[in-house]
């Protein structure tokens, strides 16, 4: 799940009549977003998140101004043609996109808040939608990885028109489109330092919930370094109790302070995280480490090498590090 899907989580939610959900349901060859890629259009045209490079939503917001505010439609876009004859004019992306553009209803967004309700405590969600050989939505659902129904409903949104040829029947009578939203991905970071609110405001950007601690009540504080999730005032240790880090969390120790990184490294070892990554030089970290010999998880000089200098560059390289970890586990996993 990408990072702008929890922006359209959230629009969804606090959404108002006339306002839209497109959603890609199939894709064949490469594309630049993939199957389950949401897009929002709010009544007065505000979109949040990305269906393609900026090809495709302009089709789909003067469709919308033209039909009817109750109906949903689909469209297939060609995107693998060299001319002007096809639907592509030139962008040559070698893919087709079938994409469901439906009204937001008041059904919708409670099956938005049950899915929001359950990433918060971070359980992964599924959202099934059922739409049958008369082009109606007739059915959704919303489930837990346990497949505990949460929700089940019928319902029936008369679909416009069915210009896509992609779609796979499930049975005689309807079309099964489903998806997996996984909750944010947690990032710990001790130290409330001026070089951590960039970093703080990319991860946040990065779709992470970012929880920041430090021992300082002047600095770590929502009016000195705004965007994170959560701000946890206390020494190393009592932070890490409070905050009960967990496999699946990424951590950054930034106090510039030895003998605190020091206490949580001690700390932190045994816990198995996600990532552990240490500011500092690597002769300062190997000093730190104390010849404890580091697991896999441990990153450090923390960042990609981008030979970056300031504040600013050396939180694009933490990030960048960050995402490529967090995507290559998802990947591993599937």
């Amino acid at each position: 799940m990408s990072s702008d899907q929890y922006a359209v989580i959230e629009s969804i939610i606090t959404s108002k009549k006339g306002s839209f959900l497109a959603t890609i349901m199939a894709v064949e060859g490469s594309a630049y977003r993939r199957e389950g890629t949401m897009m929002f259009i709010s009544e007065s045209g505000i979109e949040v998140g990305l269906l393609s490079g900026g090809c495709l939503e302009e089709d789909i917001m003067a469709r919308i101004a033209v039909l009817e505010k109750d109906k949903a439609f689909l469209m297939n876009y060609d995107l693998r043609s060299e001319d002007d004859l096809g639907w592509g004019q030139g962008i040559g992306c070698d893919g087709s996109i079938c994409v469901l553009v439906e009204p937001i209803t008041s059904d919708l967004i409670h099956d938005f808040i049950q899915i929001k309700n359950q990433l918060r405590l971070g359980n992964a969600m599924e959202h099934k939608k059922c739409i049958n050989k008369e082009l109606e939505i007739v059915e959704s659902c919303t489930y837990n990885n346990a497949e505990n129904y949460f929700e089940k409903r019928e319902m029936k949104i008369q679909i416009n028109e069915l210009a896509c040829n992609l779609f796979w029947w499930s049975n005689e009578d309807e079309l099964i489109f489903q998806q997996t939203f996984f909750p944010p991905p947690r990032l710990i970071i001790y130290g409330a330092g001026p070089d951590v609110l960039p970093v703080v405001s990319y991860a946040t950007n990065a779709g992470f919930y970012v929880v920041l601690a430090d021992w300082r009540e002047a600095y770590c504080k929502e009016e000195k370094i705004p965007f994170a999730k959560e701000y946890i005032i206390d020494y190393p240790i009592e932070a890490m109790k409070k905050i009960q880090p967990t496999t699946k969390d990424y951590c950054l120790l930034m106090t510039h302070s030895f003998s605190k990184d020091q206490e949580l490294v001690n700390y932190l070892f045994p816990l198995k995280l996600n990532y552990l990554g240490i500011l500092g030089s690597k002769k300062r970290t190997e000093k730190l480490l104390n010849k404890l010999n580091p697991p896999e998880w441990v990153y450090y000089p923390v960042g990609l090498p981008i030979a970056s200098e300031s504040p600013e560059e050396i939180a694009i390289s933490i990030v960048a590090e960050l995402i490529l970890i967090k995507n290559t586990k998802k990947r591993v996993a599937l």
